[in-house]
């Protein structure tokens, strides 16, 4: 009878072996979900851009040099976003714990014993080292590992994500100031507007030519936008503590701002595939999938034989000086372990993080979807908003000369005062609404910029990783 050239047990181990991995869980093909998905977004936007755009950066969004000391300012003392630098250095250094596992451990000892007995005192000294590793015969280490630092590179992009939006955050908050001072200005103007017909009103009623109710109907008016006037002032000072606070100083409504809506330039709005990788957003959740991903494979690993070495060397003596010398014990061991019963905990973890995978692929496909949408949205916002404001400035021009007609034909006593108040009324109201389309315009332009995926160009903190290097590539969409 021919002798098989492997042992029995050799063949079980296989055959164990095999069978386990039929039981491993399902892992989605990435690139080809990707490229699946891809195929589903359009070539260009279908909202056309109403203008060509300059800024690829967001600091090229403003020339203005007191707003953008403002911007450098929140970087560097905003508590949130320096927290949140914190937080990425410090998953950066714990890296070291998963990329350990891959490496030898190595642990030195030594212990010193003195025994007194009848005959006198002995000493005794003895040194030892282990050296324990486990071999990472299947990749699972290093998928674990693997895993890590794609979760962390996705904390980086989180991190630069909301760098962004701060800058947008104190742009927007820089133009809600200037916007509610000019919106003080107008209600000023409009008290003035009323007191002048408040004035003619008691001229005419002092020539006997102007009814008493007038006089009364005009400072019920002049009154009644003093009280706007000091509702628009209190807009003022919280607008003032909120752009404070996002600069990190204390909320004391002291900042001067302008009265002057800043000039914002268009952004570049690339096509929709440059888009996904230009947002940080959607980098971060294409790098959750593919940790995701790691995190199966590793469990599915979890569930082969697992091999590991380990040394011991020993020496003793008993004088300290003469312990290298001494008698030295040795030994190497080898050893292989495969769980065979858990209570189904291998099996259920690895199915557990194939359904997390699928979730992450599904919170991948919304964040880009999401994106599409703040595009389209934005590029329709900017041309209507476009349109409103030519339409209010045609607008005002009419309500001014109205206005001005009014006036004349009250003087004359042509006309009664509530067609006055009217006309003021309109040509004010108009102005009010024209100040509010450019300060959405305006606010529009910055939502369009960071949903294109423009970017700051301040560097990032460095993030620490281990000297053990890994091969992925963690800011592609490579597998």
């Amino acid at each position: 009878m021919m002798k098989l050239p492997f042992s029995k047990w050799t063949v079980l181990f296989f055959v164990y072996t095999i069978v386990t991995l039929t039981g491993c869980a399902s892992r989605l093909n990435l690139t080809e979900q990707q490229a699946a998905f891809s195929q589903q977004l359009p070539n260009a936007w279908h909202e056309a851009a109403a203008t060509i755009g300059t800024a690829a950066h967001l600091e090229e969004l403003t020339a203005n040099p007191e707003l953008k000391a403002l911007i450098e300012e929140a970087l560097k003392a905003n508590p949130n976003i320096t927290a949140t630098a914190y937080r990425l250095r410090a998953s950066g250094l714990l890296l070291s714990i998963p990329a350990s596992s891959l490496l030898p451990s190595v642990t030195l000892g030594g212990k010193a014993t003195r025994t007194h007995t009848k005959d006198g005192e002995t000493d005794s000294y003895s040194a030892t080292g282990t050296i324990q590793w486990e071999i990472d015969l299947w990749g699972r280490l290093a998928d674990q590992y693997d895993a890590e630092l794609l979760g962390v590179s996705a904390s980086k992009q989180d991190y630069i994500a909301a760098r962004n939006a701060l800058i947008v955050r104190v742009i927007q908050g820089w133009v809600t100031l200037s916007s509610q001072k000019l919106a003080v200005e107008i209600q000023q103007r409009r008290i003035k507007a009323l007191k002048d017909t408040e004035d003619i009103a008691l001229d005419r009623y002092n020539m006997g030519i102007g009814q008493p109710q007038d006089l009364a109907t005009a400072k019920a008016n002049t009154e009644s936008a003093k009280q706007v006037l000091i509702q628009k002032m209190l807009a003022v000072s919280k607008a003032k503590r909120t752009l404070e606070i996002l600069l990190g100083r204390y909320p004391a409504g002291i900042i001067k701002g302008q009265a002057t809506l800043p000039v914002l330039a268009s952004p570049v709005v690339n096509m929709p595939s440059s888009v996904l990788t230009a947002r940080p957003d959607i980098q971060s959740a294409w790098l959750k999938v593919r940790q995701s991903d790691k995190s199966v494979a590793a469990a599915n690993k979890a569930m082969l034989p697992s091999f590991t070495l380990s040394a011991d060397l020993g020496y003793s003596s008993n004088a300290f000086n003469q312990l290298a010398s001494g008698p030295s014990v040795w030994n190497l061991v080898s050893s292989v372990s495969q769980p065979l019963f858990m209570g189904g905990k291998l099996i259920n973890t690895a199915q557990a993080r194939s359904e997390e995978c699928k979730a992450a692929w599904e919170d991948y496909r919304k964040v880009v979807l999401n994106a599409a949408v703040e595009v389209e949205n934005a590029l329709e916002a900017e041309s209507n908003l476009q349109q409103q404001e030519a339409f209010l400035e045609s607008s005002l021009k009419y309500a001014r000369q109205s206005r001005i007609n009014y006036e004349q034909q009250y003087r004359e006593g042509l006309t009664d005062i509530l067609n006055l108040l009217t006309a003021k009324n309109n040509e004010l109201n108009t102005e009010a609404q024209l100040l509010d389309v450019r300060t959405s315009r305006v606010n529009n332009r910055m939502t369009l910029a960071i949903a294109a995926g423009l970017s700051s160009q301040k560097h990032t903190p460095n993030v620490p990783t281990p000297f053990f290097t890994s091969s992925i590539k963690e800011n592609t969409y490579e597998n």
